[in-house]
Formats: C-alpha cells, structure tokens, sequence
C-alpha cells in the first residue's frame, strides 16, 4: 500500500483538520480517563477517519466524537443525542466546541475545558479530495506501522494522530526510565508520519545517543541532528513512498538503538 504525496491544496485542509482535531479533544483532556503515555488527548484511527478518547459524562452517558473522512463530517454523541457537522461547509472549531459544551452540559457535566483550543471563530477551508488523499496515505502509515510494532516485545501505545503538530506516530517504551527535568520517563522510540508541504516520516530514538548517528538506515533515509534528532525520510511529491519503505526505516532504527536504550 503506497504512502502518497498529498496534494497541494492539502495544507488548508490540514490547517482545519487541526482545528477541529483540537475542538474535539479538549472535552477527552480534562474528563476522560488518564492515560500515563497522553492517549486520551490524542485521536485514534477508526475506519471512516479518527476518533477522540471516549469521556464519562456525568448522567452515565458517554461523550463520543469523530472528524470521519469517508462522510465528511464531525460526528459527536451522547446517549440518545447526535450533533454532525458538515465539514464541506468549514464549520468554525468554536460553532463545533460551543455545541459539544452544550451537549455535555445537558448530560450533566459542566465540564472545565480550555476554550482557547477552540476559540477559532472563523470558516474553515475544506477540500472533501485533499481529505481523502490524507485518509488514505494515514491508513497506508498506520498499517505499516502496525506491521512494526507487531515485530516488538514491550509496551507500545499507538498510533495515534496528536492534533497540537498533527502528526500520526506511535511509541515504543523501554523499561529502562532516564531523568527528565527532575522525573523518571521511559527511554523510547516513536515512528511517526508529519504529513505537511515537505511531509517525512521519522524515527525518533530518545534519548539520543551520539552513537545512533552511525546506524545504517535505508536507502533514502538520513540521520537529522538540527532541531530534533532521529531518523528522517522525505516524501517526494511527485511520487510519494511504499509502506515497505516505512517499515525498513522503522525497523532499522529499531534493530540499531533498541539495545541501547534497554529492554
């Protein structure tokens, strides 16, 4: 399954996706179920496009919510009440985010949630086939990255799409923890996807050892040191990557600091 270049009216769209990837998980961040590795301010790949963590309202009700990028369309629930969104007609992230406060406040749940994550007043862009191209290279990088993390013992949470960068990535956790600004945190190694203007996928090997910099990796693939450090692979836009190439990437990255960083 080929990881295509997405098209260029594709960042408007990312920019919006964004948005209402935000506006839907601010609910999840402060009433669902924590997670230790953050899952429940993250979305989930379903089927027809990405799901925010399920979140307890206070009348035994669940609030659900999904950006679905087969319809086009938010979808959020409660109990017997539904509210979709036409994504085709750039709903604005605080119509939607003022909407979902209401549906949990009818549910019982006056819920203290960060309004600034979906203060966006204004119409969004939204092209239906630039959303379609993402939907389909994120399922060729999801499953490829499942293919990966089937070939590890370990805890693995993901993927998931993260909307602060809008990124897809999922994370290998070692049980050796390192100090990190005065607390214990896992070593690990993230494989992810940043589908922008120059989209790449990355291998991220943490902490990063000078080391890693010497690991072989495939063909295409380089060591990137400015900024972020880990392994970087560039998506040509005329032609775009194989799932093949993920895997080889992820998998060597893996195979090559995975002992470093403890079991």
């Amino acid at each position: 399954m080929p990881l295509n270049a997405l098209p260029a009216e594709w960042m408007q769209t990312r920019a919006s996706l964004q948005a209402y990837a935000q506006a839907l998980t601010a609910f999840p961040r402060v009433a669902a179920p924590k997670d230790r590795r953050w899952s429940h301010v993250a979305m989930d790949p379903t089927a027809t496009g990405f799901a925010s963590a399920s979140t307890p309202l206070a009348d035994g009700t669940v609030l659900d919510s999904e950006i679905d990028l087969v319809g086009h369309v938010v979808v959020v629930s409660a109990g017997d009440d539904r509210l979709a969104f036409d994504l085709s007609e750039g709903p604005p992230p605080r119509q939607i985010g003022d909407a979902v406060m209401a549906l949990t406040q009818k549910h019982g749940s006056d819920l203290d949630v960060d309004e600034d994550r979906f203060s966006n007043e204004a119409t969004q862009t939204y092209d239906p086939a630039a959303a379609s191209a993402f939907f389909e290279a994120s399922n060729a990088f999801v499953a490829a990255v499942r293919r990966v993390n089937g070939a590890l013992e370990g805890e693995i949470a993901g993927p998931h799409l993260w909307p602060h960068g809008f990124d897809i990535a999922t994370e290998w956790f070692s049980e050796r923890t390192v100090d990190y600004d005065g607390s214990a945190a896992n070593a690990q190694i993230a494989l992810g996807w940043y589908p922008v203007d120059d989209a790449y996928v990355y291998a991220n090997p943490w902490p990063f050892m000078d080391e890693f910099a010497d690991v072989a990796l495939p063909a295409g693939a380089v060591w990137h040191r400015e900024g972020w450090e880990g392994a970087k692979l560039d998506i040509p836009s005329d032609s775009g990557i194989s799932s093949e190439d993920v895997i080889a990437v992820g998998a060597a990255v893996h195979t090559g600091t995975r002992g470093s960083l403890g079991t």
